[in-house]
């Protein structure tokens, strides 16, 4: 409908005056599977303007985005082999051209498999991709992919051994290069000069085994420890990709879980060299109906030699020996009461990389507390955002260090409040603050929220957006009856998640 306030913004927001003053959303989601085989899927969000999200609040954005997702895939699936068509576009509602956003139209993936090949199981993946910017500042490619893998599986009840070879052979067609690498490249940390056209080939070996053992546990009648210790080795051969833009590849988290991957990186333009042995070791308590209460997880990587991928290498890169510690812990205290966390240890940079804990008393859906604390060091931040200039940017030059607290509670029939609260101990300001009150019924749901939180810095000194929200949900096509006050934290700069 017709926004008379936007109508009046138009001149500072340098709108034109016959723009149209209708505002308008268009969602659509949908997942579908036809006679078996096709399969076909939708994520779609579509806005009448940029300013519609900061001016208006909605469950279909995240605030933490600056862009929407457009999305379609069609898949086919049999046997043995399996493809999806798919396309990625975003709606971006900041300046398009400083805004570094990668389309990907179209995306074709397909895999083969062939297990029982003997003692082996094989496989192929094969990706074809046509990467577009947003802005035409920034290089576009043409990316083929094929990757044949052979697998070695053994396994008993209580040790398993998983051999793994591979071979990663990929072509890069690379155009409007000229004005990258005479305006950004080798100065943003993210590559090199770029070619044209480049070939990149990798083998890959991988050698996986576990073992599991449980006892009883004398201290707690009919409740069962196990001791799971894990070693992996790694090898992939160093090839220099600062020729090769990173268009949909990122730093991946590195907790325990990390610690056992194939790559350190996701996508497929970085693809890190590695000589490396992995271990560590899972402790876990089940109860008497074999409920996990407990797990505790630690472990590293020693290399053998540096990891690396010729792009913003530092001295500290180079390093060799026992490289990263990283410790998961999960507690269900009671049916109502879990703690949950996580630290991992960077010793190239001597200094702990990330780290977060969990507190949450859930009583049911609609009634839970919750206090967190999450940290990452400047160097983790601007090497997972593949931007070396952010160690010096006033937003994380100090980390990210915040200690929160998120809330649910009904305080009267079809009544519900919900709050959310973080603070930055680096920046000593608070990062954001929520407030949200609903009444929920069988037919209808309102919904009134205020939220004010950091959305940028000026002059060494942080920036706060502040919005008020009133929403109205009807029902009559629901299934989900519920207070839907989980909806409104997850909204939220920092959005909820559940701790168990």
């Amino acid at each position: 409908g017709s926004d008379k306030q936007y109508d009046n913004d138009k001149a500072v927001r340098g709108i034109a005056e016959n723009d149209s003053s209708d505002r308008w959303l268009f969602y659509w989601r949908h997942a579908g599977v036809y006679d078996q085989n096709w399969r076909f899927s939708a994520d779609y969000t579509k806005v009448s303007d940029k300013y519609y999200f900061n001016d208006l609040d909605s469950k279909y954005y995240s605030s933490t985005d600056n862009y929407a997702t457009q999305k379609f895939s069609i898949g086919y699936a049999d046997t043995n082999w399996d493809a999806t068509l798919s396309t990625k576009d975003f709606q971006v509602f900041g300046d398009t051209t400083s805004n570094n956003v990668y389309r990907a139209m179209p995306q074709l993936d397909v895999n083969l498999y062939q297990n029982d090949i003997g003692p082996f199981d094989g496989r192929v993946y094969a990706q074809a991709v046509k990467f577009t910017n947003v802005s035409s500042r920034y290089p576009e490619a043409t990316r083929l992919h094929v990757e044949p893998t052979l697998n070695l599986p053994l396994s008993n009840g209580w040790a398993s051994l998983d051999t793994e070879a591979k071979f990663l052979a990929t072509h890069y067609q690379q155009t409007n290069v000229d004005y990258y690498n005479n305006n950004f490249a080798n100065n943003n940390g993210k590559s090199g000069d770029l070619d044209e056209s480049v070939n990149r080939t990798l083998p890959q070996f991988k050698v996986d085994g576990r073992l599991v053992f449980d006892r009883d546990m004398n201290s707690a009648v009919g409740y069962t420890q196990t001791l799971e210790p894990r070693v992996q080795y790694l090898y992939i051969p160093y090839r220099n990709q600062s020729n090769i833009y990173p268009y949909d590849s990122t730093l991946l988290q590195t907790d325990y879980t990390g610690l056992f991957r194939d790559r350190t990186y996701s996508g497929l333009d970085r693809i890190a060299s590695a000589n490396e042995v992995a271990t560590g070791v899972t402790s876990r308590i089940y109860d008497n109906d074999l409920v996990e209460r407990f797990n505790v997880s630690v472990g590293q990587i020693y290399s053998f030699t540096p990891s690396r991928t010729g792009v913003n290498q530092t001295s500290k890169e180079d390093d060799t020996g026992s490289l990263i510690w990283a410790g998961d812990t999960y507690w269900k205290i009671s049916d109502r009461w879990g703690v949950r966390g996580g630290l991992q240890y960077d010793t190239k940079l001597d200094n702990v990389s990330q780290g977060n804990t969990v507190l949450e008393y859930r009583r049911d859906a609609d009634r839970m507390v919750q206090l967190s604390y999450r940290y990452s060091s400047p160097e983790y931040v601007a090497t997972a955002l593949n931007d070396s200039s952010l160690v010096t940017n006033p937003i994380y030059k100090n980390g990210i260090s915040q200690v929160g607290t998120t809330a649910s509670w009904p305080i009267a029939d079809a009544w519900s409040v919900v709050g959310a609260y973080y603070y930055d101990t680096r920046n000593t300001r608070p990062a954001s603050q929520l407030v949200g009150l609903q009444y929920s019924s069988c037919c209808y749901a309102i919904r009134v929220g205020y939220e004010r939180k950091i959305n940028g810095w000026e002059n060494n000194d942080s920036k706060y957006d502040n919005q008020i929200s009133f929403n109205i949900e009807l029902r009559g096509l629901s299934p989900n009856y519920g207070l839907g006050t989980n909806d409104m934290l997850r909204q939220g700069i920092i959005p909820y998640q559940p701790a168990f």
